[in-house]
C-alpha cells in the first residue's frame, strides 16, 4: 500500500511512436483532472520527464484512449491526447496515426474484439478528427502475432506488417479540404498549400526556407533562423485557415518539400511544428502525398513524376531523415470532375506498420 494514485495501461510501441493506452472507463471525464493526471503520469513540465514515463520527444510523450464504440460498424473509439514535454499542456486536437497501428492489438488483447481468421480487421473511429480507420492485424490460427519480418524505417528490428486504411479523412480539422479555399497561398512572401486531409498541415518548398531539403533532423532543430521563419508563417496560415491564434498549438503542422531522385517520390521534412521528426508522423503521411496528387498544389509541382499519374490509386514514397515511408492513395472515381470544388477528392489512405507491446500493468502517480 502507498499514498500513490495509480490506473490500468499498456505501455506500447506504434509505427515510430511510443506510448501509454488506456480504457476510457478508468480516466476522468472531466478535462481538467484529465490533463492534470497525464501531465503527472508522463512527468511534464520537464525536458526529460524524468518522473513520469515519458521519453523526453514528442513522439514517446502520446497517450491513447480507448473504449468499446457504440457505433454500428465500428469496433473501437479512439480519443488521442498529446502530452507537451516542456510545457505544461496536454493538446487533444490531433491525433496520431503512428500509435493506431498499436490499438488493433491492444483491442484483441483487452478482448474488445475477437480475432477472426488469420487477418482480423479492427474498425476504429477518431474522436479528435472523425476518421474512421480499418486495422488488418495478423492473428494466425486466432492467435495474435507481433514478430515477423516487415521492417519500418525508424525503428530497430522487424516486426508483424499492420496495414492501416483510412477513410473519411478530408477537412476534419477546418471543415475543407483546403482551408483557405486557394491550393496555394502566399505569406510573408513564400508560396504554401495549406492542406487539411487526416491532418491539418502548411506544406511548403524547402528551398524557400534556405534550407536543401535533405538536412538531418538534428541540423534542422538547431536552426533558430529556420523555426522563426516557420513560426510566423504558420501564425498567418493558421489565421486565414480559420483556426485562429494558434501560437502554442500543436495544429497545424508544417512540412518542408523538396524534389527527390525517385519516382513518384518526394522528400519531406515534417515539424510537429516546435521540432523536426525523426521520420515522418503516419497523418502528415496522408496528408502531404494526397496533396502531392492534386495539381496547383506545392506537393504537386516538386513530386518526381513518372510519365503519366494513374488517376484512380497511386504509391507515393515520402523520404523522411530515417529512411521512407510508402502512402497508397485511392482516389475517387470522379476526382477529375471534383477538382474544381476541391472537395471529395482522396477515397483512402493505406499505409503499413508494426507495434508491439511493451508492458502492461499499473502506472503510479
Amino acid at each position: 500500500m502507498n499514498d500513490l494514485r495509480s490506473i490500468p495501461a499498456y505501455l506500447m510501441r506504434g509505427g515510430t511512436s511510443k506510448g501509454l493506452v488506456f480504457h476510457k472507463k478508468d480516466l476522468p471525464n472531466n478535462r481538467n483532472l484529465l490533463t492534470e493526471y497525464l501531465l503527472k503520469i508522463m512527468g511534464s513540465p520537464d525536458i526529460r520527464q524524468i518522473n513520469g514515463i515519458g521519453g523526453g520527444t514528442s513522439v514517446t510523450s502520446k497517450v491513447c484512449i480507448i473504449s468499446k464504440s457504440l457505433e454500428k460498424n465500428v469496433d473501437i473509439d479512439y480519443f488521442f491526447a498529446q502530452v507537451e514535454v516542456d510545457r505544461k499542456h496536454v493538446d487533444y486536437a490531433p491525433t496520431c496515426g503512428n500509435m493506431l497501428s498499436a490499438l488493433g492489438p491492444f483491442a484483441i488483447e483487452e478482448g474488445l474484439v475477437e480475432t477472426r481468421n488469420d487477418i482480423t480487421q479492427v474498425n476504429v473511429k477518431s474522436i479528435n478528427t472523425d476518421a474512421l480507420i480499418t486495422l488488418d492485424v495478423p492473428t494466425p490460427d486466432g492467435k495474435l502475432k507481433y514478430s515477423g519480418d516487415f521492417k519500418i524505417d525508424g525503428v530497430p528490428g522487424t516486426g508483424s506488417q499492420i496495414l492501416m486504411n483510412f477513410n473519411n479523412l478530408e477537412g476534419k480539422i477546418t471543415g475543407n479540404l483546403f482551408p483557405t479555399g486557394n491550393t496555394v497561398d502566399t505569406f510573408d512572401g513564400v508560396k504554401v498549400t495549406c492542406f487539411d486531409l487526416a491532418t491539418c498541415m502548411i506544406i511548403c518548398d524547402a528551398k524557400d526556407f534556405n534550407i536543401i531539403g535533405n538536412e538531418s533532423s538534428k541540423e534542422l532543430n538547431h536552426n533558430k533562423k529556420l523555426f522563426n521563419k516557420i513560426e510566423k508563417i504558420r501564425l498567418l496560415a493558421g489565421k486565414k485557415m480559420g483556426m485562429g491564434d494558434v501560437k502554442g498549438k500543436v495544429l497545424p503542422k508544417v512540412s518542408l518539400l523538396s524534389k527527390s531522385v525517385n519516382n513518384n517520390s518526394i522528400i519531406s521534412r515534417y515539424f510537429t511544428p516546435y521540432s523536426c521528426h525523426e521520420t515522418h508522423a503516419v497523418t502528415g503521411t496522408c496528408c502531404v502525398a494526397s496533396s502531392c496528387l492534386i495539381p496547383g498544389t506545392v506537393g504537386f509541382r516538386l513530386l518526381n513524376k513518372k510519365d503519366s499519374l494513374n488517376f484512380n490509386s497511386e504509391i507515393i514514397k515520402i523520404e523522411h531523415p530515417m529512411g521512407s515511408i510508402d502512402c497508397i492513395i485511392v482516389l475517387n472515381s470522379n476526382f477529375k470532375n471534383n477538382l474544381v470544388s476541391k472537395k471529395d477528392l482522396v477515397k483512402s489512405c493505406g499505409i503499413y506498420r508494426t507495434s508491439r507491446i511493451l508492458m502492461k500493468g499499473q502506472v503510479y502517480f
